[in-house]
């Protein structure tokens, strides 16, 4: 079986497509649910979330330039976050890992878990100077202590900790 190249022009555009993707960060963490871990996030910082999309959602429609389907299954399953401009960093964020943990509201489990930013929260409240998570609905949700969870929505804007998390699935 010999290999032949009838379309010289192919191998070049698929070149310069491999080439083009290779600039981007690949969304590589992976968002399991939240974990019945302790309370507190190690080297935890403060931030302030809110929450974005319908319930039990996924917030965007697409993220990393991918369909929304691949949003609702592992390893993202859902577990999403629009980040502020400390966070997303011009798209230079987009993919990043955290260890979020929601300990401000009575209706906070305060187990911590992992979220990856996937967008940019624009204007105003993101923009606000600190740092910012916009999660998606069912991220923001896991947060709660069971039977909690349209409290804690009602909530809005809520103190979380985060840390930088790691990929649990390298």
């Amino acid at each position: 079986m010999s290999f032949s190249l009838r379309h010289p022009s192919s191998l070049l555009i698929f070149i310069a497509l491999f080439g083009f993707l290779s600039l981007f960060r690949p969304c590589a963490c992976s968002s399991r649910n939240f974990l019945n871990t302790s309370a507190a996030v190690l080297g935890a910082s403060p931030a302030e979330a809110t929450w974005y999309g319908s319930a039990h959602g996924a917030g965007s429609d697409g993220i990393c330039e991918i369909t929304r389907e691949i949003v609702f299954t592992a390893p993202f399953s859902s577990m999403i976050a629009a980040g502020g401009p400390s966070l997303y960093k011009s798209g230079k964020g987009r993919g990043a890992c955290y260890q979020v943990s929601c300990t401000s509201n009575a209706a906070c489990s305060g187990n911590p878990g992992t979220l990856v930013i996937t967008d940019e929260c624009p204007g105003s409240p993101c923009a606000s100077g600190a740092v910012y998570f916009d999660l998606s609905e069912t991220a923001f949700w896991a947060m709660a202590k069971p039977g909690q969870e349209e409290t804690l929505r009602a909530a809005g804007a809520i103190q979380v900790q985060f840390s930088t998390g790691e990929n649990p699935n390298p």
